[in-house]
């Protein structure tokens, strides 16, 4: 409803807007018979992942058995180890090949072994930057 000028003011498009609502709520009913028509046709829902049914603590014998079993079936301790040594057979096929196999490290090859060594050039140049008072000659230093 809109509000004319001349015609009616703001109590008036109020006054109606009520009367229209009362109407509508006289006529409203609510559904109380409810009932699903097929129940296999209803959509489950499944319960809230962090739903939890309170239980009582166990005692500290009971959560030893526990840890130990955990840590004799846990595979996180054996990470670091090669799978001759974390199984005793092949696990699948893949693993059959080369499975008991063993490869020995071989030295490192001194072509390839670069220590970082300090030579003249280097010590120079941390002497030089020292006489900077730490700081580079080449960085832009702000006036304050």
């Amino acid at each position: 409803m809109t509000m004319v000028p001349g015609k009616m003011d703001a109590v008036s498009v109020n006054r109606v807007w009520e009367e229209h609502v009362k109407k509508e709520n006289r006529a409203l009913q609510l559904n109380d018979q409810f009932a699903i028509p097929n129940p296999r046709k209803m959509d489950i829902l499944p319960e809230k992942p962090n739903r939890t049914v309170p239980t009582p603590n166990p005692d500290k014998t009971t959560v030893d058995a526990a840890t130990a079993t955990l840590h004799s079936l846990a595979a996180a301790k054996d990470v670091d180890k090669v799978p001759v040594d974390r199984f005793a057979l092949p696990i699948t096929g893949n693993m059959e090949y080369g499975f008991f196999h063993r490869v020995t490290p071989a030295a490192p090859n001194g072509m390839f072994n670069h220590k970082h060594k300090p030579c003249e050039l280097t010590d120079y140049a941390q002497e030089y930057i020292k006489s900077f008072n730490g700081v580079g000659p080449y960085t832009t230093r702000l006036n304050k």
